[in-house]
């Protein structure tokens, strides 16, 4: 048995859903107002996104903070700045 299905056991649900926050805005996209902020996993790292739910247009990208508990495994030196060693 590796050391992730210790940390991470295999999901017992049907489907993994992620819980969206309402937002109160208008999409410019198509003019709903069913907008809702959520965690995402990006190629450029962990994000959290506005979203349009009906047509899915962005109106949001952003770095999580702290109150966002994303990603929930985030690392202690989290923000630290690096340094390259010479």
């Amino acid at each position: 048995m590796g050391v992730e299905r210790m940390l991470f056991p295999r999901p017992e649900e049907e489907r993994i859903v992620v819980p969206r926050t309402p937002v109160k805005a208008t999409c410019p996209g198509c003019g709903s107002t069913n907008v809702a902020r959520y965690p995402v996993a990006n190629f450029i790292g962990p994000r959290m996104v506005t979203k349009c739910q009906d047509c899915f247009h962005h109106l949001a990208v952003d770095v999580p903070t702290d109150d966002d508990h994303w990603p929930p495994w985030r690392p202690a030196t989290w923000g630290w700045s690096g340094t390259r060693a010479g």
